[in-house]
């Protein structure tokens, strides 16, 4: 999970200076693992969330981003 979350935020980190503003949306199935990212351009300051695939009932975490400029 540490080693998805880092390749996530390098991958952002790069990426980041295409667009003005967007939210990434990472939904994970809970049984495999597997994952889907979706990116939606929105207004407001960059955010990414990680999301469990339905039938899950939790709600999304909102995961930190760090900026270095």
């Amino acid at each position: 999970m540490t080693i998805m979350r880092l390749a996530l935020g390098a991958l952002l980190l790069a990426s980041s200076a295409a667009s003005h503003a967007a939210t990434v949306v990472i939904i994970v199935e809970p049984m495999t693992l597997e994952h889907y990212t979706k990116v939606i351009d929105t207004p407001g300051p960059d955010r990414v969330l990680m999301c469990m695939a339905p039938p899950s009932t939790s709600g999304c975490t909102e995961l930190p981003i760090k900026r270095r400029r």
